[in-house]
């Protein structure tokens, strides 16, 4: 995917954030990631999620992860990442993993609702979902 809207990079550390809530990739591989500004530059119309990075491999597209840096409405973060899943259908159509993370400013992350909310987004979306509050770091 290539757009105004994305920057290509190896770096070992890649941080996003907004508003407190922060999403980071520990990129100890050095693989080359397209982190793509999602929100208001590569969709602009409808609902949609904030960021996704592709990591590639060989020039392939391994990996994908939707992120939304939300305040509290989860279930508002959940359709927003459905939506941008459903935009990139035809690009991320082979991609072996696909990941969702929503980083809220506050969200019970263990409880019964947390998990029945994974688990229908898994089995409606086959993507694995995570909820975490403030920040989420993740290793490549």
């Amino acid at each position: 995917m290539i757009s105004q809207c994305n920057t290509y990079t190896n770096r070992k550390l890649i941080s996003i954030s907004e508003n407190r809530r922060v999403f980071k990739i520990k990129n100890s591989s050095t693989l080359y990631i397209n982190e793509v500004v999602v929100d208001d530059c590569y969709i602009k119309i409808g609902e949609r999620c904030d960021y996704l990075f592709e990591v590639t491999k060989d020039s392939v597209i391994e990996n994908v992860f939707y992120v939304e840096l939300k305040g509290s409405n989860i279930t508002h973060a959940i359709e927003q990442l459905k939506a941008t899943i459903t935009y990139c259908k035809n690009i991320h159509s082979n991609v072996k993993l696909k990941q969702c993370y929503i980083v809220a400013s506050k969200f019970p992350s263990s409880g019964p609702a947390s998990q029945t909310l994974k688990k229908k987004f898994k089995r409606e979306n086959k993507i694995q979902l995570f909820i975490d509050t403030k920040i989420k770091e993740i290793v490549i």
